[in-house]
């Protein structure tokens, strides 16, 4: 399977936290905020305003989701810019497993920062 990288800019100040087959969260070192890769667009959010779009996304009722009279589509706006979503129920699963696979990876890094520090400052 080919992989076709986009060049952008500030890709060396991004570091890759969690990628699904459809887009991938990085987060910018010199922004202190995390970029969302998908349908070849790229949108920033704050931490706070990521754990937003997190929270609506698994908050969707998958079972309302699946009723026969449900619309096809999730429109989904995006916390604190102009911008939203427009989600299929694929779309909505991918987007579950992409954040809180990105959540799972930021506890883990500050699991491991407490337990080096403590460690660093326990000799």
């Amino acid at each position: 399977m080919d992989h076709v990288q986009h060049y952008t800019p500030f890709a060396s100040m991004q570091e890759e936290i969690f990628r699904t087959k459809s887009a991938i969260i990085a987060q910018c070192k010199s922004s202190e905020s995390f970029i969302l890769t998908y349908q070849n667009e790229e949108i920033s959010f704050k931490l706070c305003d990521l754990y937003a779009l997190r929270k609506k996304i698994v908050g969707l009722d998958l079972m309302e989701l699946l009723e026969p009279s449900a619309p096809d589509i999730e429109i989904i706006n995006l916390p604190h810019c102009d911008r939203f979503l427009v989600l299929s129920l694929h779309d909505v699963l991918q987007f579950r497993e992409l954040l809180n696979g990105t959540f799972d990876i930021l506890t883990l890094n500050s699991s491991i920062q407490k337990i080096l520090r403590r460690n660093v400052f326990n000799f």
